[in-house]
């Protein structure tokens, strides 16, 4: 092609037609900025293509994170209002004088497994999409997650340094039903009582106990409101990314 336009200009030379020369010469020259401007045009279509199929990676591996984050919030929840329900049996046993049931006597020393992978994988992940309004949630999801933190680790410190301790200062594990237990060695099973009935009754009786299951109380209900509001976001932000990679 380029032999083909040089050949033409040395004959237009050698006719001494210059003013076709010069015409001919611009209008090669616009050819070859109109092939230079499409070369660039179809490069930034492709990159945009590309950076576009790199943000709906980035959205996908974001849905499924907040999907096993649902999972577990869920399962989380539910131990919350387990846990939640002991503490208003205990109050009614040790300061009502109610004949409550306690179904898990062990929900008293117990945290939840709280460990959220999304936003977590990749904290600077909204820089990564172009949709301001999915960047907004997610920042939104960041700060309740904060909460959710804030709030997950005062509860588990109260359980972990305080009432875990006045447990075991109080004798009230029982140590044959954890080592003696043969389902436990051969299954592998957690769900045993260590912690009797009427020694956790007798000891909601007591006033430095008492003060321990309000405390107890408070914490483990605000973890639960925060996680519930967690969970809603992420419910709203999988939704919003889900509508957008359909488009």
């Amino acid at each position: 092609m380029i032999k083909f336009f040089r050949k033409i200009r040395q004959k237009l030379l050698q006719q001494n037609k210059v003013g076709s020369y010069l015409k001919y010469a611009i209008g090669e020259i616009f050819l070859l900025v109109i092939g230079i401007l499409i070369a660039l045009q179809i490069n930034n279509a492709n990159e945009a293509y590309k950076a576009r199929q790199s943000e709906r990676v980035v959205l996908n591996n974001l849905v499924q994170d907040l999907q096993a984050d649902s999972l577990s919030y869920r399962e989380n929840l539910a131990s919350l209002v387990k846990i939640n329900d002991l503490h208003q049996a205990l109050y009614e046993i040790g300061v009502k004088g109610m004949n409550s049931e306690i179904e898990n006597p062990n929900l008293i020393r117990f945290m939840i497994y709280y460990n959220p992978i999304a936003i977590n994988n990749d904290p600077s992940i909204a820089s990564k999409i172009t949709s301001e309004a999915i960047r907004k949630e997610i920042t939104t999801y960041a700060r309740y997650l904060k909460d959710l933190d804030d709030a997950y680790l005062q509860f588990s410190d109260l359980v972990e340094k305080r009432i875990r301790v006045y447990l075991a200062d109080k004798k009230v594990h029982q140590l044959s039903n954890w080592f003696d237990n043969k389902a436990f060695k051969t299954k592998g099973e957690i769900s045993i009582d260590f912690i009797d009935n009427p020694d956790l009754s007798q000891l909601s009786k007591t006033p430095e106990f008492q003060q321990l299951i309000l405390e107890a109380s408070i914490k483990s209900k605000n973890t639960e409101f925060n996680l519930e509001t967690v969970l809603i976001q992420n419910e709203k932000l999988k939704e919003l990314i889900q509508k957008e990679l359909k488009q």
